[in-house]
């Protein structure tokens, strides 16, 4: 397992939940101007560190069954990703609303939880009205769901998956550079987004990890040739773009995880920890989206003069608590669940291919 691309999961949530809660501590308490920021304004680019992630693990995990002689099937490829997904994404979008419509005074903003955004919401697709989903912090998961569609179609219509996977994506960032293209696409721009090329780090720091030396072979070169001239275009037409200043800064961290991970024969207690949390960074990725804010007023509230930073910390600790319990009672008991149902599938499946006996 590499338990330190685990603990970065963990790394990126927590930034996320940081970077909240310092944007709403003004709301709660004085911030002297003078407070020291510690970098928070920007640990909400915690979100370009999951994204680099994914590209690695999605390669890392298609590379290991095909090692084994096991290559995924697309529609198993896109049933896991799903499973990991959809089920606890989902339920808090139904938490959330429900919230919304039993306690309107607190949770409800007018306009916003309208059967048509929560269709599309649950659809991935708000982006189609320049909106963010009805969980804000969906936005990153359209992405993500971007990317697996499109990897499962490849995966189906094509023999060179990744290499397919990183000229497509690579093309469509350098289209999106030209002048005129983002404005004719509208909303549909999200298609030409550079924030695709951070998937497309990740896949190439899983490509070097695994495959080493050999990754210099003829698809290895057209990646890399695909990947820097979409890193040039950027350069470029918009050097200051946050694939270039946090997607790249993001791949030498996962390169760097995925390295110490592969030289650590055991874990310690602490790193163990760590792991475990990072096995819950989707949960407390999603339960901050009020979480933050109660829990910030409360602390707040117990502790009137409390310093900014240790606010931040007391609220990102209750994220962290609360996405642990999420994930504990909500998110794998699901997992369980649709995993099951695959199996279940599977085996009635191949029951049914076999030959029956006279």
């Amino acid at each position: 397992m590499l338990v330190y691309i685990q603990i970065l999961r963990f790394a990126a949530a927590l930034a996320v939940a940081a970077f909240h809660a310092w944007g709403i501590a003004p709301r709660f308490i004085t911030v002297p101007a003078d407070t020291p920021t510690l970098g928070l304004w920007q640990a909400g680019h915690g979100v370009d560190l999951f994204f680099v992630i994914s590209g690695f693990i999605i390669y890392y995990a298609t590379a290991a069954h095909a090692a084994r002689g096991t290559p995924l099937a697309p529609a198993t490829f896109l049933r896991r990703r799903v499973e990991r997904i959809v089920p606890l994404y989902f339920f808090t979008i139904a938490a959330v609303t429900l919230l919304a419509i039993l306690l309107p005074d607190i949770f409800d903003t007018p306009g916003w939880y309208t059967p048509h955004h929560v269709l599309k919401s649950l659809a991935f697709i708000s982006f189609t009205d320049g909106e963010m989903p009805v969980v804000f912090l969906g936005w990153s998961l359209e992405y993500e769901m971007y990317f697996y569609l499109v990897v499962a179609l490849l995966m189906a219509l094509t023999q060179h998956v990744w290499r397919n996977i990183v000229l497509l994506f690579s093309t469509l960032t350098i289209i999106g550079q030209i002048p005129g293209v983002t404005t004719a696409l509208g909303h549909y721009g999200f298609f030409t987004d550079a924030l695709i090329l951070e998937f497309i780090f990740g896949v190439m720091t899983g490509v070097v990890f695994v495959r080493g030396r050999n990754a210099n072979d003829a698809d290895g070169r057209i990646m890399l040739l695909a990947a820097a001239a979409a890193v040039a275009t950027l350069i470029i037409s918009d050097p200051t773009n946050r694939a270039l200043a946090f997607g790249l800064p993001s791949a030498a961290l996962v390169a760097g995880a995925a390295w110490i991970s592969r030289k650590r024969t055991t874990s310690t207690p602490i790193e163990r920890a760590l792991e475990r949390l990072g096995d819950a960074s989707f949960s407390i990725y999603l339960v901050q989206v009020n979480t933050v804010i109660f829990a910030a007023q409360a602390v707040a509230y117990i502790v009137p003069a409390i310093h900014p930073l240790l606010l931040v910390a007391a609220t990102s600790g209750i994220v962290v608590l609360a996405g642990l319990t999420l994930n504990i009672i909500v998110e794998r008991p699901l997992l369980k669940i649709c995993r099951n149902i695959g199996r279940s599938d599977a085996l009635a499946s191949r029951r049914a291919s076999m030959p029956t006996q006279a």
